[in-house]
């Protein structure tokens, strides 16, 4: 979709998520390099070359591309007929220096810039309801708030929903979610959150896309304001802790647990049972007393019900996590 490109909306870290964190093999310079948007891939892989490769802690712009970036829309248009294939387009993948398979990726969102119009439509067969049109509209943004037809405004709030590692196995499309991350979906994914991984490959091969002007839990409809945009971000590497299965996200005062499968049920004990076993890892509990803790102090909450298969988190107040006592030697 062709769109100008004014800088709209520069979404800033919001709060202070790397309190406390440790990394290794973070060099002194602060210099910036910068992914255009052309490097478009359409899995996630490690077969990809890498765009760029950084250092840890070296901070990295990255361009990224509308959802329906390869499809030219317009006023009047639907969304019937899109190769899926081609939608959620990735920019990527950037290595990261050092990063082994075993390690944490850290990855500290810093800003998000969107660019254009947002398309928001219908999908055939797409969405928590069935649904008998295909309505497709373009949001412009006017001082940080998203114009909506009828002169509704709405604060604009961008997160990207494709975020994520080159996956232990073989090609994942890019419309996909799952262990590596990918397309999750999670309004968390945005302006001063960290969000973690478990690096399956040397470099661990990052990538990302598909950003939204804003979005609500769930995704409802199946597809939040589409945009271009230009993400601000750092990577590090960690591996002195417990290894993680699938990413993790900590803002401010929260740390989740994210799970990907084919119902929300199957994807909400993945992230349980991760919470779990970090508070028998890192916190010494014994798993009876963890599940009993998880159950009155975590909560489920959705991210996605609309791409194949469904995405849930597990939070916890960070501070209360963070202080609790570690286990004894």
């Amino acid at each position: 979709m062709a769109n100008p490109r004014p800088r709209i909306l520069a979404a800033r870290p919001c709060g202070t998520a790397s309190r406390g964190r440790s990394f290794i093999d973070v060099p002194s310079s602060t210099a910036t390099i910068r992914v255009p948007r052309s490097a478009k891939v359409f899995s996630y892989a490690a077969g990809h070359a890498p765009a760029a490769t950084i250092a840890p802690g070296e901070r990295v712009i990255v361009e990224t591309t509308s959802a329906f970036g390869e499809f030219d829309l317009k006023p009047g248009d639907d969304l019937s007929g899109l190769d899926i294939d081609r939608c959620d387009p990735l920019t990527g993948p950037i290595a990261i220096e050092g990063a082994l398979p075993g390690d944490v990726l850290e990855v500290h969102i810093e800003e998000l810039t969107v660019e254009g119009l947002g398309a928001q439509g219908v999908l055939p067969d797409i969405g928590i309801l069935d649904w008998p049109r295909l309505p497709l509209e373009f949001h412009a943004i006017e001082d940080g708030e998203i114009v909506f037809p009828g002169g509704l405004r709405l604060t604009a709030r961008p997160n990207l929903g494709c975020l994520g590692v080159a996956p232990a196995g073989g090609p994942v499309p890019s419309v996909l979610p799952g262990d590596h991350g990918g397309n999750m979906d999670t309004r968390w994914v945005c302006p001063g959150s960290i969000v973690e991984f478990p690096v399956f490959h040397p470099g661990a091969l990052l990538f990302m896309g598909d950003c939204h002007q804003l979005q609500g839990d769930g995704e409802l409809c199946g597809v939040a304001p589409e945009t271009d945009a230009v993400v601000t971000l750092r990577c590090f590497v960690r591996r002195d802790g417990t290894p993680i299965n699938r990413p993790r996200i900590l803002t401010e005062d929260r740390l989740m647990f994210i799970g990907s499968a084919l119902t929300l049920e199957e994807a909400g004990a993945l992230a349980a049972r991760d919470l779990l076993g970090a508070l028998v890892a890192e916190k010494g509990l014994s798993e009876d007393l963890a599940y009993l803790l998880l159950t009155m102090k975590a909560d489920l909450e959705v991210c996605q019900v609309v791409n194949g298969l469904r995405t849930a988190r597990v939070c916890i107040d960070r501070e209360f996590y963070e202080g609790l006592p570690g286990p004894t030697v």
